[in-house]
């Protein structure tokens, strides 16, 4: 008879265990709220992927209620988002507690906390008019969808696959690259000892320049150089004039006559452009009179006739 006590007693502890525990998963996973009224707002999306029943609904990051059905919006009854052009395809049913107030102006995202580890859920973002009406039940409130890492991963995967070409494309020339570095190692150091060396030379010729027995000596080679250059002015300005002259008549150097004067030595030295060479002269002091046709004389005959031209030698 004891023993049917105790066995008895252990049975009703375990079904008030199980039902303990039923209670405080339902209440756990949002099934039941135990007197606690709420609303709903019915959120569109164009994509609700990672949503589903029970998932958490969010107002300005503090829990407010829970995702209690999703459902599919037929293609003839589809609106169309504003911002992405696409036309909403998904309806969520979110419930909210009746003590949350939700403006007119909030926003409802699909976030995630974390990089593709933690649950889904539903964001409300009050915006920033504070006067605006709270919702009622069964408004409908545009969705944004979430940003899909998916489409990062394969844009990533082809640039990592252009870097490796690259890469790849690359590799010939840091060969040659390193080679030639190790050259510059082995021929690099002589060639900066000798440019060193240079203008240490540099230096030194620069030091002995500026000394004044080193100015004085430069000083009498430019005046050297000086009278040199106008001494082959003057002897230019001749040669030019006897080239002149022999190039015309090479005969009037042995048997006399006009010849082509050389500039004066003074115009010479003065000036920095050419001079040009001045009219023939004789060579005998008189001024020759080139081109100049002699006097015809009379003739004896009948018929007059012209006359030749004197022959003079120049």
């Amino acid at each position: 008879m004891k023993d049917n006590k105790i066995n008895a007693t252990i049975a009703i502890a375990t079904v008030i265990g199980a039902v303990l525990m039923l209670l405080s998963l339902s209440f756990a996973i949002g099934k039941w709220s135990f007197g606690q009224s709420r609303y709903h707002l019915l959120i569109k999306f164009p994509n609700a992927s990672g949503i589903s029943a029970n998932s958490v609904v969010k107002y300005a990051g503090a829990n407010v209620g829970r995702v209690s059905e999703i459902r599919l919006i037929p293609r003839a009854e589809q609106t169309q988002d504003p911002d992405t052009r696409l036309y909403n395809a998904v309806e969520v049913v979110a419930e909210i507690n009746t003590n949350v107030e939700v403006g007119q102006d909030t926003t409802a995202t699909i976030k995630q906390d974390g990089l593709g580890i933690s649950a889904m859920y539903i964001l409300l973002s009050p915006g920033g008019d504070h006067t605006s009406k709270p919702l009622a039940d069964g408004s409908i409130l545009q969705g944004h969808m979430p940003y899909d890492l998916t489409s990062l991963v394969q844009p990533a995967g082809e640039a990592l696959e252009k870097a490796k070409s690259l890469i790849n494309q690359l590799q010939p020339i840091m060969t040659r690259l390193d080679s030639l570095s190790t050259k510059m190692d082995t021929e690099l150091p002589p060639l900066i000892d000798h440019a060193d060396k240079f203008l240490q030379d540099g230096d030194s010729v620069m030091t002995n320049l500026d000394s004044p027995e080193s100015r004085e000596r430069i000083n009498n080679v430019l005046a050297s150089l000086r009278v040199a250059s106008e001494n082959l002015k003057v002897v230019s300005s001749n040669a030019k004039a006897f080239t002149a002259t022999i190039a015309d008549k090479p005969w009037r150097v042995f048997w006399g006559g006009s010849t082509v004067k050389a500039p004066p030595e003074a115009d010479v030295l003065k000036s920095n452009a050419v001079i040009p060479l001045t009219p023939d002269v004789d060579v005998n002091g008189v001024t020759s009179r080139k081109n100049t046709p002699p006097t015809p004389s009379p003739s004896p005959s009948a018929s007059p006739s012209p006359a030749k031209p004197a022959t003079q030698i120049n």
